[in-house]
């Protein structure tokens, strides 16, 4: 049957497009601290999230006095709302003239994807930005799995832990021996649905957000004469030919002649010309490494482990349009997102919007541990 009504004009149509999304498959903003309500904001406002502090060692105490002013409290983070994203389509009379479920299934369901993929990506790539590494790229197996786990005790990471991965890696972990056998044994669900929902004390979860990043141009070199010392953590570098594909920050190198070959993890970059000239990353350098050294950036793709106090995000919606502007827009909830949902006529075309603000930040790194996969 054809379209003939006027619902595609208004926005609550379209809401049905979020509520086909599996969000199962895409839950990193539920899965960290998190401060995201359906209240109005614009680019560049803070919102504030609760995070868990270090609390460190008790303190001496001596009952007859006034307890210390400078005892800590529940601790909050203020993030900055830096990310403005939306979807937007053109429907014209072919368009229009689609069913209802057409038009939901065709261009309502996607065009949610692509926002709530792009929230998730967001948050993964925050994850990324850890010193906590495990090299995994020949491989996942029961080894490497606890000594993620061991690391991020002896980080003293407690309580609730996720681990998510892509479905390949998904995959990986479902192939260990003793994690099947533990579920063949238990509850089953390896067998019956294909998931392991725990194991080593991660609640485990695939993301379909999560992809291998390859920069154009994975070899470069130290441009600094004299090199530089134990302890530095920016380097100028030159050789990087990478404007296309970027290093970004997250990425992983090695840099020749360091004692070890340790991994450093990109934390931010500076460019001329598009091309990546300076890169600030943690860990600092084991040892001193030569002009001209050569900088490696490892192809990856990364399974996370973090504590959900690890990672900051908030997450508002941009004002609802006024009634005469020719826009008719809401602001909603949809799959646990503050979105605005604007449609509009131009002509004999008819524009849909999706769009959100959102912004997050690392708290604490060392409650985060990624394993380093190959890059499909």
């Amino acid at each position: 049957m054809s379209n003939t009504g006027q619902d595609v004009l208004y926005p609550e149509f379209w809401f049905d497009g979020w509520d086909a999304l599996d969000s199962g498959v895409l839950n990193l903003q539920n899965q960290v601290s998190r401060s995201i309500e359906q209240k109005l904001a614009e680019v560049g406002d803070k919102v504030t999230v609760p995070i868990t502090p270090d609390f460190g060692d008790a303190d001496d105490y001596d009952p007859n006095e006034d307890p210390d002013a400078t005892d800590v409290h529940q601790e909050a983070k203020k993030v900055e709302l830096t990310e403005s994203k939306k979807k937007t389509i053109i429907l014209t009379s072919t368009e229009l003239s689609l069913s209802p479920y057409d038009l939901i299934e065709k261009y309502a369901q996607p065009m949610a994807l692509s926002l709530y993929s792009t929230v998730n990506k967001f948050i993964y790539n925050l994850a990324l930005k850890t010193n906590n590494i495990i090299d995994a790229r020949s491989g996942v197996d029961k080894d490497k799995m606890v000594k993620l786990r061991t690391l991020l005790s002896n980080n003293k990471v407690s309580g609730e832990k996720q681990l998510v991965c892509a479905p390949d890696d998904y995959g990986s972990l479902l192939s260990i021996p003793e994690f099947f056998k533990a579920n063949e044994s238990g509850d089953t669900s390896a067998l019956r649905d294909g998931k392991i929902t725990r194991a080593l004390g991660f609640n485990i979860s695939e993301n379909h957000a999560i992809e291998g990043y390859t920069p154009t141009d994975i070899a470069g070199a130290v441009n600094h004469s004299g090199g530089y010392a134990a302890g530095d953590a920016d380097m100028v570098v030159d050789a990087f030919n990478d404007a296309l594909k970027p290093i970004r920050p997250g990425d992983v190198f090695t840099v020749a002649g360091e004692t070890g070959s340790p991994f450093h993890t990109v934390l931010r970059t500076e460019k001329t010309l598009g091309v990546t000239t300076r890169i600030y990353f943690d860990t600092p350098l084991r040892n001193a490494v030569p002009d001209d050294a050569v900088i490696t950036v490892i192809p990856s793709r990364s399974m996370i482990a973090f504590a959900p106090s690890a990672i900051a995000f908030g997450a508002r919606a941009y004002k609802a349009m006024p009634e005469g502007t020719g826009v008719r827009s809401v602001v909603a909830m949809l799959a646990g997102l503050p979105v605005r949902v604007s449609v509009w006529s131009d002509g004999l075309r008819v524009k849909v919007q999706n769009d959100i603000l959102y912004g997050g930040e690392v708290i604490n790194q060392k409650r985060i541990g990624r394993v380093l996969a190959a890059a499909a």
